[in-house]
């Protein structure tokens, strides 16, 4: 949230150390930092609105995978263009706004064939998010180009519809697509095994986890992260979709552990005024509603 309750704003903490581990690349512009994970791989990240959401550009030798496209708030695209001249495909760890306001811009975006997914890509008017366009919930850097009075979400076009645990092949770097539906309905990771990267988007982040919407499921998030423990010995990290690149796969036990104990009820929880309950982990929370059958 852009302030807490002991009165302390989100941006306090910026910037966050852990990204001075990367090289950063000048792309001309200052909404976006953009930094070199590895070789082929570039993490593009908003660090001046509160929802510090990332996206990541995968390199492959024929194609280019971007995985999501943010608020809309900066010019993705050309970003990217300065990254690759290879044909992209957007892939979205899920259809929240966050994610896809960017996807606009480009010609071919994968997605899943479910009413969530198929109603978010309608887009939405200014009224659905305004909120999360307030001015506390900017740092600074807020482009020209920008007016939160008229934000919007733009409808884009859905050119394929992804499978559980399909294959996508981006030339010498194959992604695999796995749905994980809990945080939303139509959440997917994307593992890819070369480079032993995990991406979560909102299913695992160093942060609180939002598990308690009335489109979100924690029965099946316990599910989800049941099977991506199952791949907990093929990749080296995880590539969260805010705040924090490059977590370590060791979250993905703790992950596991997390859910059964806020299953079990076996550790304390904070109530909200709102009636949400959070959880407290090493490292990240998970808020849910009560009971847990949703």
């Amino acid at each position: 949230m852009p302030q807490t309750q002991d009165g302390s704003h989100w941006y306090d903490v910026m910037p966050r150390a852990s990204w001075s581990k990367y090289e950063l690349i000048d792309t001309k512009q200052n909404w976006f930092e953009v930094y070199q994970l590895n070789e082929n791989t570039y993490a593009i990240y908003e660090p001046y609105q509160w929802q510090e959401a990332i996206s990541y550009l995968l390199i492959g030798t024929e194609k280019a995978m971007l995985v999501d496209t943010l608020q809309g708030i900066g010019d993705i695209k050309s970003v990217v263009d300065q990254l690759t001249k290879l044909p992209v495909i957007v892939v979205n760890t899920h259809s929240h706004f966050d994610h896809v306001s960017g996807n606009y811009q480009f010609e071919t975006v994968y997605g899943l064939d479910k009413p969530f997914t198929l109603n978010n890509a309608k887009g939405h008017d200014h009224s659905v998010n305004a909120g999360n366009m307030t001015p506390d919930t900017f740092w600074k850097n807020v482009p020209k180009t920008f007016n939160a009075d008229t934000y919007e979400n733009k409808p884009y076009q859905i050119s394929k519809y992804l499978q559980d645990g399909e294959i996508i092949d981006i030339g010498d770097r194959p992604i695999e697509v796995v749905f994980a539906p809990g945080h939303s309905p139509d959440s997917l990771i994307l593992v890819d095994k070369n480079n032993r990267f995990m991406m979560t988007g909102d299913t695992f982040y160093p942060a609180p986890i939002y598990v308690y919407s009335d489109t979100s499921s924690f029965r099946d998030y316990a599910n989800s992260i049941q099977t991506m423990l199952t791949y907990q010995n093929e990749v080296d990290f995880l590539l969260p979709g805010h705040n924090e690149t490059m977590q370590p796969a060791s979250y993905l036990a703790k992950l596991h552990a997390a859910t059964l104990a806020v299953l079990n009820d076996s550790t304390p929880s904070t109530v909200s005024e709102a009636g949400s309950h959070t959880y407290q982990f090493d490292g990240f929370s998970i808020i849910v509603r009560k009971p847990l059958d949703y």
